[in-house]
């Protein structure tokens, strides 16, 4: 699998939208992998996770086809993980000639309440017929493509089935955290009663440096430690697996090679706006 952190930004991003904090204000000036959008990531192409503000920004730096995305998943509701506005100009007068004539979207039923509110107004029903809605819920599994997907519970807003999602693709298989806190027992049993063995685990890290602790619906690096220690401890990744962490807020205040300064030797590759990994 080919994949791409296209944003790794906390809701706010970074520097935040309206912030003049140091942090924010340090990130500005030093620019580079300083500068994170919201978070989102594609994977070969065709499969994107989430639809933040930005994923119109983003496709142009990382010159993207956003119409040859045939499947969206979406994580949860919040703003920065789902922008319904942008989905009224797929198709019609607004878009000629797309690559994909379809795109999937699969998420909670949330999610589809959120677009339906939002996009009454202006929602074409030539643009509606190149939409197609799936809603789905913790647990279960679905094949798109190329991709054999379970959709997992998220411990997060506690209000809405919030998602992770188990993607695996020609024998490969990643684990995508965003957003969540330190992942529920009951995913830790499915993982190993299914016989996962996890190729990359990308992680929420919210925190950075602050610890989260198990309650909460977000992650910093104490929280990815004991997380990581689970995962072993249930015998689904192994000695190549990559650990990769992002979804960074500015109240945890490290610029990009202090957070590679305190996660690279516990064993984690900080993301950056526009990263590529290749699973092989």
């Amino acid at each position: 699998m080919d994949i791409k952190y296209l944003g790794t930004a906390a809701a706010e991003g970074w520097p935040a939208v309206f912030c003049r904090c140091d942090a924010c204000l340090k990130a500005a000036k030093l620019k580079g992998k300083n500068i994170r959008t919201r978070s989102q990531m594609l994977i070969n192409k065709d499969l994107l996770i989430d639809f933040p503000a930005e994923s119109y920004y983003r496709a142009m730096v990382n010159d993207i086809d956003l119409s040859a995305i045939k499947f969206l998943l979406i994580t949860h509701s919040h703003t920065d993980h789902f922008y319904p506005q942008e989905l009224v100009l797929r198709g019609g007068c607004y878009a000629h000639n797309m690559t994909s004539p379809k795109l999937k979207i699969f998420c909670n039923k949330y999610v589809k309440e959120d677009f339906d509110n939002y996009t009454k107004k202006e929602l074409e029903a030539v643009v509606a017929d190149t939409i197609e809605w799936h809603i789905i819920e913790p647990f279960d599994k679905f094949e798109i493509g190329n991709y054999k997907i379970t959709a997992l519970p998220a411990k997060h807003t506690r209000v809405e089935n919030d998602l992770l999602f188990l993607i695996e693709s020609d024998g490969k298989s990643i684990l995508y955290c965003n957003d969540t806190g330190r992942i529920y027992e009951h995913v830790y049993d499915y993982l190993k009663e299914n016989q996962i063995v996890l190729d990359m685990v990308s992680f929420d890290c919210t925190g950075g440096p602050i610890e989260n602790g198990e309650e909460s619906g977000h992650m910093g690096f104490a929280d990815n430690v004991v997380v990581t220690e689970r995962l072993k401890d249930s015998g689904v990744v192994n000695k190549d697996t990559k650990y990769i962490i992002t979804h960074f807020s500015h109240n945890g205040r490290l610029m990009h090679s202090e957070l590679e300064d305190l996660a690279n030797p516990l064993g984690f590759e900080v993301a950056y706006d526009s990263m590529t990994i290749k699973i092989n």
